[in-house]
């Protein structure tokens, strides 16, 4: 009888579900699933574009160390580019630094504020406080909700991130996290967190607003339509976003670079970076590194979002 099938079922079958016709695994959540796909996109992307992400990040540190002159900063993003491929070839010199600790990223901060924010985009709507679906504003508060949560999180990956893209850094990743900590305590892995706060927050406010907003404007269901859903549709939508996320993220991603990249007793906050930038080189400063840094963002952009989207349909997940 049906005791006696229910003795002979397995534990494993009464503990775990079997898989949907669909392909999706009910016992995987959908904030999971959300999560997933999104650090999948950003680690294929992140990891391209990693030598890009290299030389921003050396610009900013040689134009914010201690004692530099504008004349001592490389003439230009090519000529930092040149010596670090003759220092160590091209692999060993622009594509390796950092990109363990870039992977780590992808799947911890990147993955979370993007793959969150269709999630926290309908919670906010339907509180109506900034507006119905159609509402920018509810878009960019939704947008900067999760990039300044995730980088609240997850700030020691980017801390151990810009050290080991700097020009000295650590032996490997997981010395770079001990080192970090022996030396500054635990709250030397949150150095920067304000400023690195606030330099997600624009960006993810910007750049998710940016994409669903241009998206969902150009989008037709007509499936004659030029920018019916789609691979066109996701790229033009992705070029447009990471060309406003990085100009508006500019300084403050200058700003994050800079105080993380600080060790031992040179302490100086974002406020005291921020002056010190300003009357060493000028308000132009905070823009140093932006042509590799948009080079980067808007490549980035454009493979990272059409990828995170299939991964999404793949999942079981709507588009964004």
């Amino acid at each position: 009888g049906r005791g006696r099938r229910r003795a002979r079922e397995s534990p494993a079958s009464l503990a775990m579900p079997s898989p949907r016709a669909d392909g999706t695994a009910p016992w995987v959540t959908p904030w999971q699933r959300e999560w997933l796909s999104a650090s999948l996109g950003c680690a294929v992307a992140d990891t391209i574009f990693n030598p890009l992400e290299v030389l921003k990040v050396r610009r900013q540190v040689a134009m914010g160390s201690a004692g530099a002159s504008v004349s001592a900063v490389p003439a230009s993003t090519i000529a930092l580019a040149r010596a670090a491929i003759k220092d160590k070839g091209v692999y060993r010199g622009l594509w390796h630094p950092g990109l363990e600790a870039t992977i780590y990223r992808a799947f911890s901060y990147t993955g979370f504020r993007i793959g969150m924010y269709p999630a926290v985009r309908d919670a906010v709507v339907e509180t109506r406080v900034f507006g119905d679906s159609n509402s920018i504003a509810a878009r960019v508060v939704a947008g900067a909700g999760t990039g300044a949560i995730g980088s609240a999180l997850f700030n020691p990956i980017d801390v151990v991130r810009i050290r080991m893209q700097g020009p000295s850094p650590y032996k490997s990743t997981a010395s770079a996290f001990i080192e970090i900590a022996k030396r500054d305590g635990v709250a030397g892995l949150w150095r920067g967190w304000g400023v690195c706060m606030t330099r997600a927050a624009t960006l993810s406010g910007s750049q998710l607003a940016t994409y669903d907003t241009v998206k969902k404007k150009l989008r037709s269901d007509s499936s004659e339509s030029f920018f019916r859903e789609g691979p066109i549709l996701h790229f033009t939508a992705s070029l447009c976003s990471g060309v406003v996320a990085q100009t508006v993220t500019q300084p403050a991603d200058t700003l994050k670079t800079l105080v993380m990249a600080q060790s031992g007793s040179r302490r100086e906050n974002a406020l005291a970076a921020f002056f010190s930038l300003l009357k060493k080189c000028g308000p132009r400063a905070l823009y140093r590194g932006f042509w590799p840094a948009a080079a980067r963002q808007g490549p980035v952009m454009v493979i990272q979002m059409p990828i995170v989207e299939q991964f999404r349909k793949a999942m079981g997940l709507e588009y964004f």
